[in-house]
C-alpha cells in the first residue's frame, strides 16, 4: 500500500507510547485490508467472512446479536444476510422459543469457505510474522492482552457481560433479536 510521506514521517517518529493508539488502529485496518483482498476471489466480502468465522466459532446465533458484533445496523446485516442466502453459506430461522428472534445458521456449504478462510489467514499470519522472533510477537500479545484488560475494566465490561455460566454474549443460549 502506498502512502504519502508525511504517513512515513510520522511513522518513523512512533517510538513507545507515542502513537500507539494511531499504530494499533493502523495494524488492524492494513490486517483486515489484506484479508479482503485474499478473500475476494472466494466471493466474499469484507463483512460476509467475518460472518461465517462468527457463526463457525459460536454456532447459531440470533440475528441481532450478529449485527451487534458486526457493529452494523439491523437493515445493513439484513441485505448481508439476503446475500449470503443466496450464496448458499447461511440460512435464517425463526427460535423455537421466541418467535420475535431469528437465528442465523451456517449451512454445509459454508464449511468449505470457512476452512479456506483458515488456511488463507493462517497463511498471512505466517508470511507477515516469519522473520520476526516469536519471543517478540508473545511479547506484544501480552501487551495488547492487557490493554484490552484494561479498556474493559474502564468501559465496565470486564467479565461482567457473561452469564451466570460464564458463557460471553455470543456464545449465550438464544436471545431476543
Amino acid at each position: 500500500m502506498s502512502e504519502c510521506r508525511r504517513c512515513r514521517v510520522d511513522r518513523a517518529e512512533r517510538h513507545g507510547a507515542h502513537g500507539f493508539g494511531h499504530t494499533v488502529k493502523e495494524l488492524a485496518r492494513a490486517w483486515r485490508a489484506e484479508f479482503d483482498r485474499r478473500f475476494r476471489p472466494m466471493g466474499l466480502s469484507d463483512t460476509s467472512w467475518v460472518v461465517i468465522w462468527l457463526l463457525s466459532e459460536h454456532g447459531t446465533l440470533p440475528q441481532g446479536r450478529v449485527a451487534e458484533l458486526l457493529g452494523v445496523e439491523g437493515p445493513t446485516l439484513v441485505r448481508l444476510l439476503d446475500r449470503m442466502e443466496k450464496e448458499g453459506w447461511v440460512r435464517r430461522q425463526p427460535s423455537e422459543t421466541d418467535r420475535r428472534v431469528k437465528l442465523v445458521a451456517l449451512t454445509g456449504q459454508a464449511r468449505p469457505v470457512y476452512d479456506a478462510m483458515l488456511d488463507t489467514g493462517f497463511a498471512l499470519r505466517d508470511e507477515l510474522m516469519d522473520d520476526i522472533p516469536e519471543e517478540h510477537v508473545a511479547i506484544a500479545h501480552t501487551v495488547m492482552l492487557r490493554l484490552l484488560d484494561k479498556l474493559e475494566a474502564l468501559s465496565g465490561q470486564n467479565g461482567q457481560d457473561r452469564d451466570e455460566a460464564g458463557a460471553c454474549p455470543p456464545c449465550r443460549p438464544e436471545t431476543t433479536d
